[in-house]
């Protein structure tokens, strides 16, 4: 599988949207940096990114 620089930058730059919109609604860093860490723990432990995010999955 190849890597589109461009692909993942434009996701980088989606990623980094979402985060300043969530923390100009009033959701605190911590937390977004929680929800950040649980979600790459998930994805290290599994090996993948879950098509569906279930509680069995978590």
């Amino acid at each position: 599988m190849s890597v589109d620089l461009t692909e993942i930058e434009e996701t980088e730059v989606e990623l980094e949207e979402w985060l300043v919109g969530q923390a100009e609604n009033g959701i605190p860093e911590v937390v977004l940096i929680g929800l950040l860490r649980d979600y790459a723990d998930d994805i290290e432990y599994l090996g993948y990114v879950p098509r569906m995010w279930g509680h069995s999955d978590r």
